[in-house]
Order: C-alpha cells, then structure tokens, then sequence
C-alpha cells in the first residue's frame, strides 16, 4: 500500500532521484500498450504539428516525432525531470529540430489559438485539476478539423487497482465522450484493448468542429 501511493505521487509528476532516473523507464514498460493504442488512433501525418501533454518518459512522444516529415511535435510535461530525460533522449536520436518541450500544465497553455493539428495525452486526465478546464484549453489551440486523442483506463479499473485510494480522478468513456463533446471535440471513435477483465484502456477521438 505504501508503495501504491509513493508510485502514485510520482506517476502525478516525477520527482527526485526515483523520478530522474527510473519513472521514466517505468513508464515507458507500463503505458507500452496504452501508448500504442493511441498512436494508432491518433493516426500522424508526416507534416502535421502534434502536441502532447504529459509525455512522462517520451516514448510515444520520439515515435511521432522519429516519423514526421517537415511536422513537428511539442510536449508539455509538469515535470522538470521527465522533461530533462526526454532532452537528452531526442539530443541522441538526432530529433531536436522536430521537437520543443514546455513545462507547464494543461489548463493554462502556452499556444495560440488554433495553433496544432493533433493534440493527444496518456494516462493523464487522473491528475488534471480541472477536466473541463483542460478540455476548454486542448479544443482552444487545436485547428477545426483536427482531433484529439486521450488514453486512459476505465473506471473499473482504477478502483480495483486501487488506485482512486491515492488520488486518481477515475473517468467512464461516457464521461469523457460527453465533456469532449461539450468542447466541440465531435466523437470519432472509441478504440480499446483489454488487459484482463475489468481492465480496459481506452483511446477516445474527438475531432475540432
């Protein structure tokens, strides 16, 4: 139990010498899935400009950015470790002309309006302080006609895992599907994979009216 809410702070915002130098590879092994189910759903051209909030350990961050093509790719992330970590990986890889990072948080960002033809996050919207504030703000700096994709585990999940215990705002596709809606983020598609029963995660699609 203990453990469950050290790693639930950190999974909040990385911090400290476990945050800088294992949340990120943890991340990456645990969200290996999530992430792809999302890249698929979100589906990137090779010119587009994506952003993503709260990349965490960057892999689904550096697989958009290693297949862009005159596109480019922005992350936000509330931590300065993981945003630290994930420089030095594009410096290796060679992407730094493909990619910018910001910190800073969902509800108040950065960009001007209309300014990205995606926008994604994983496992992310638990720790939001505001969903529909978050939402207001994602719909705000994406172009009409482009979308949004949101990863994240069903309800059922999070409170048998126990995870709501320490802090996770627990959110059914329904949920999400109508407060992306209210933002005029028109319902695309609901994809999702099951990782054992009652434990599914989810990548919603709502595109910018």
């Amino acid at each position: 139990m203990i453990w469950q809410q050290y790693l639930a702070r950190q999974s909040r915002k990385p911090s400290g010498v476990f945050g800088r130098f294992l949340m990120g590879r943890y991340l990456d092994r645990a969200n290996a899935a999530s992430n792809a189910l999302v890249y698929d759903t979100l589906e990137p051209r090779s010119q587009d400009r994506v952003l993503e909030i709260g990349f965490g350990g960057a892999d689904l961050l550096l697989r958009i950015a290693a297949n862009l093509d005159g596109g480019s790719i922005e992350g936000l992330e509330l931590s300065g470790e993981m945003l630290d970590s994930a420089q030095r990986r594009v410096r290796r890889l060679g992407l730094e002309g493909k990619v910018q990072f910001h910190l800073g948080s969902v509800v108040m960002l950065p960009f001007a309006d209309a300014s990205f033809d995606l926008a994604c996050s994983v496992h992310t919207i638990y720790f939001w302080p505001d969903l529909d504030h978050g939402l207001a703000e994602l719909a705000r700096v994406i172009k009409p006609g482009g979308a949004l994709v949101l990863g994240f585990s069903s309800d059922t999940a999070l409170r048998q895992e126990g995870w709501v215990e320490h802090g996770f705002q627990a959110y059914s596709s329904a949920q999400i599907t109508e407060a992306c809606r209210a933002h005029g983020l028109v319902p695309d598609r609901l994809s999702r994979i099951e990782r054992r029963p009652g434990g599914e995660v989810f990548a919603y699609r709502g595109v910018k009216a």
